[in-house]
């Protein structure tokens, strides 16, 4: 810039590029705003980035009358950016932390949603980055964490996580693993309905196509009981990056 002659005001410029790089992609943008996408006037104490708040509520596919619950809701940045977009749901969360629910109960307030968040003290796991306990700690425990959050989903309901890169990789051997075991599942299910074709070709039998519905049902179940991943996202939350994850309930825990 200095061989060019060309100077940068870095305080007030009139044009600001974007780059993102790294081993995969590239990617170059123009801000179209002065004001940051993820600013909100009604948010007094910032959490989490709005702008990723509001991409978890959207992957959560919120209906009227659901019932949305953030076991870890911080200062509730995804319940304020679910209850503005999708005000016609019921919206509880949880944390353990008195400095965090009263900072929620504030951006609550000021955004005019009293009544439609409720907040509860509770204590459960920090799943995201492991500030209260050990990132390997919180590793070992992930399963059964998302076992009891399936137990407590109603089928057809969905599951988004923000998880940390060691967390994300812990999740995707998870995810290689019952993919391994799904593939073996096919196998044996395709070849017992085949059999069963065979043994009873009078007719008499009940049709061929549900054993391969119930193998193809079986197949989609992950070591998570009825919960099937149904993609990963990475998102940057500026000095670090993380990944969201959404599951979804195919079935109730009595047709496993």
């Amino acid at each position: 810039m200095k061989q060019c002659g060309w100077w940068a005001d870095l305080r007030d410029p009139d044009l600001e590029i974007f780059l993102h790089l790294n081993d995969v992609h590239c990617v170059v943008g123009i801000p179209l705003f002065r004001l940051p996408l993820a600013n909100r006037e009604y948010i007094k104490t910032a959490g989490l980035r709005s702008t990723i708040a509001w991409a978890m509520a959207s992957l959560a596919e919120i209906s009227v009358g659901a019932f949305v619950l953030d076991p870890m809701c911080g200062l509730g940045t995804i319940l304020l950016e679910a209850a503005k977009e999708w005000p016609e749901a019921c919206y509880w969360g949880a944390d353990i932390s008195d400095s965090q629910l009263e900072g929620a109960d504030v951006n609550i307030k000021t955004a005019g949603l009293m009544d439609k968040i409720e907040l509860l003290k509770a204590s459960v796991k920090d799943i995201p980055f492991g500030k209260k306990f050990k990132i390997t700690k919180n590793i070992e425990v992930l399963p059964d964490i998302l076992q009891e959050m399936e137990r407590l989903l109603r089928v057809g309901g969905a599951i988004v996580l923000l998880l940390s890169h060691d967390l994300h990789k812990r999740m995707d051997d998870i995810t290689k693993c019952a993919d391994h075991d799904s593939r073996d599942a096919i196998s044996d299910g395709t070849s017992e309905s085949t059999t069963a074709e065979a043994l009873h070709a009078d007719g008499n039998s009940s049709s061929p196509v549900k054993g391969v519905e119930e193998s193809f049902l079986s197949s989609r179940q992950t070591c998570f009981g009825s919960l099937v991943l149904e993609g990963a996202y990475g998102v940057s939350l500026g000095k670090t990056d993380a990944f969201i994850y959404k599951y979804k309930k195919i079935s109730a825990a009595g047709n496993q």
